[in-house]
């Protein structure tokens, strides 16, 4: 029967904000697939949003630290301009409507009585299109590839580490608890320790000693 035991360190930390981002622009990626195989009356709305949740929640700020200006640094300038783009699609239409670019627009109308009303109604959110579904998928199948390779060269310097590890070292490492309970109890040793914890769940583990 095998054994998990939770690998400690800033490679093991890393490893797992990679493995986060990657999920976040695989399913980026799977939402703007549904947009592209969408019917011409499908309200494309709620794709839209999702994906680009999903692909700013890689760049927030409240994103641990992965090397996300290194690996837009490394892409193509076209792509770089793209990147832009739509991080700003996703700061301004979906966090916050009615932003720079207005989602609600508030107009005076006369009614058939002669009566004028205010009326504050929704406009369309997105005027994206095909080709910009398909620019989107284009940087974020670049993304993928930047990110899966930074994640397989850190995922080989743990197995590095592994490969030197004795049978008594692994058996002090601590547990690989993943439950509720798990988790309240290493947040709780992190409040009673120097270390204050950055990551995103499950990164709440307090950190060894040097």
């Amino acid at each position: 029967m095998s054994e998990s035991r939770r690998l400690d360190g800033s490679q093991a930390r890393l490893l797992e904000v990679l493995t986060g981002i990657a999920d976040d622009l695989r399913a980026a990626a799977s939402y703007v697939e549904a947009i592209l195989d969408a019917d011409p009356n499908t309200d494309l709305d709620p794709l839209w949003t999702a994906a680009l949740v999903r692909y700013g929640r890689c760049f927030g700020k409240g994103v641990s630290p992965w090397g996300a200006g290194e690996t837009v640094g490394s892409l193509s300038e076209v792509l770089q301009v793209r990147q832009k783009h739509f991080r700003r699609l996703r700061d301004t239409l979906v966090s916050h409507p009615g932003g720079v670019d207005q989602t609600y627009l508030t107009e005076a109308v006369l009614g058939a009585q002669g009566r004028l009303q205010v009326e504050c109604t929704p406009v369309p959110m997105f005027s994206l299109g095909r080709l910009e579904a398909m620019d989107f998928a284009e940087l974020l199948t670049a993304l993928q590839v930047l990110v899966d390779r930074r994640r397989v060269e850190v995922e080989n310097d743990l197995h590095a580490q592994l490969a030197e590890m004795s049978e008594a070292e692994f058996r002090e490492l601590p547990q690989a608890g993943y439950g509720k309970d798990d988790i309240q109890a290493s947040i709780a040793s992190d409040r009673r320790s120097d270390f204050v914890p950055t990551l995103r769940w499950p990164g709440t583990m307090k950190r060894r000693p040097e």
